[in-house]
């Protein structure tokens, strides 16, 4: 609880607290209540020491910090488990046949392996038949920054996930988790331009709801929260609000209400977000179609 904060100042801590202490007050204002306490750093607050909310909103990013630590592990051994997001292998299958799959998989190999001689080869052999092909690899941040409807539901629904008393976010590669102490209760991601909210919640109980929910347990990266509920529209927010409304009743969080944010951004372009590193390039070995499989096409 009593994190070291010997290396900030008072006059830092005073311009804070004055900051907190009005943000505070407008937002009581509109809530018709005081939010005193109900605050994501309130479990962090000492009352007795001067600049309390000030110095618990410290505490809880030095907490934050150590839980990205941790994560940064876990997010990386999740990613030598499935190198490559699903919807990632969903768009390369659009394009390649079965055989160009395997050639594919091989070429990866190739490029991975560490090989003395490849490093003074400028340009990499490419098949008869096949073809070098650049892909992008998006990131979820960068899937939310080109699209205004995902930032519209993301506010929405983010925002009342941080209204559950003692909850924690942390944005990564290929999704944002929510954890209620250590424990991941929630996670959203995008596949395509669908936002979906997966929660630790038995899919099981709801089968026979109007809810489309679906059972992702036997997926490695959601076993801990296997319910999915895909939000596209002012309905299925709805939906999963209520779902959260489960959730909370089942690991016995109060709904405290927070500081709205809003969580929009500028739109930026490929080149931008390619040089912020939240698009990766990447090339692969597809099979060239050929006139006859472009005229079938079109």
């Amino acid at each position: 609880m009593s994190k070291d904060l010997s290396g900030i100042s008072s006059q830092e801590f005073w311009q804070l607290q004055k900051k907190i202490d009005v943000e505070k007050w407008l937002a009581s204002e509109r809530a018709g209540r005081d939010l005193c306490g109900s605050m994501s750093w309130c479990v962090f607050c000492i009352k007795a020491e001067e600049f309390p909310c000030a110095k618990a909103q410290f505490r809880e990013k030095l907490d934050r910090a150590l839980d990205d630590v941790v994560d940064d592990i876990i997010e990386n051994q999740e990613r030598v488990a499935e190198v490559m997001p699903a919807e990632d292998k969903a768009e390369m299958r659009e394009d390649e046949d079965a055989e160009s799959s395997q050639k594919q998989v091989a070429f990866s190999k190739m490029e991975n392996k560490p090989d003395k001689r490849r490093k003074k080869r400028k340009i990499i052999e490419v098949p008869e038949g096949y073809q070098l092909v650049t892909r992008y690899r998006r990131s979820f941040r960068a899937r939310i920054i080109q699209s205004v409807t995902l930032q519209d539901l993301y506010t929405e629904i983010k925002n009342s996930l941080l209204g559950l008393s003692g909850i924690k976010s942390r944005v990564g590669q290929n999704g944002e988790n929510f954890k209620s102490g250590k424990q991941r209760i929630a996670k959203l991601c995008i596949s395509g331009k669908t936002l979906s909210l997966f929660l630790s919640l038995d899919p099981g109980l709801y089968e026979n709801c109007p809810y489309r929910v679906e059972d992702m347990s036997d997926r490695k990266t959601h076993a801990n929260t296997p319910l999915r509920i895909k939000i596209t529209g002012k309905r299925t927010l709805k939906q999963a609000k209520m779902l959260l409304q489960d959730l909370a009743e089942k690991y016995d969080l109060i709904n405290v209400g927070s500081l709205f944010s809003d969580f929009h951004y500028a739109y930026q372009d490929d080149e931008y977000l390619i040089r912020k590193g939240l698009i990766r390039p990447y090339q692969v070995l597809v099979k060239k179609r050929s006139k006859t499989d472009a005229i079938k096409t079109e």
